[in-house]
């Protein structure tokens, strides 16, 4: 798979993967930023990018900020289309206040294979959308 990076920031400096085993690229901050607890942040992280049709980008936080200030994607998890083609951008929120620098690695992308549905279908049969014992939703009307 190829990633074509589109610089959208003066000096930009481009993602890498640190290592030859790792399975997501680091994403460098393009300018200083403070969190504050509870008070969501939206930046731009200063790229667009296109990939190979099929493909998908999932941007996530990197463990250690996670762990040490419970710095998180308000959304949970930042999902790409391979063919979305504007700046890259994600709503950062924290438990514990923290500010980082330009040049830090805070966030990183997996890219993935994403499979499509070659039909949806809706079921007809009303037993189909019964619930099961746990509560989740039983497709096949068994329980």
């Amino acid at each position: 798979m190829r990633m074509r990076i589109k610089p959208m920031t003066a000096n930009f400096i481009p993602p890498v993967y640190k290592t030859e085993g790792a399975a997501a690229f680091d994403i460098f901050l393009q300018h200083d930023l403070t969190l504050t607890p509870h008070n969501p942040v939206t930046f731009g992280l200063g790229f667009g990018a296109g990939m190979d049709e099929g493909y998908s980008a999932e941007l996530l936080p990197r463990s250690g900020v996670g762990r040490k200030y419970g710095v998180r994607l308000l959304n949970t998890i930042g999902l790409i289309d391979y063919d979305f083609d504007g700046e890259w951008a994600v709503t950062l929120d924290c438990d514990k206040p923290c500010s980082f620098k330009r040049g830090d690695r805070i966030l990183q992308c997996v890219i993935r294979w994403a499979a499509r549905a070659t039909d949806i279908e809706v079921e007809t049969n009303k037993r189909g959308l019964e619930s099961g014992s746990t509560g989740v939703c039983n497709m096949n009307g068994s329980r």
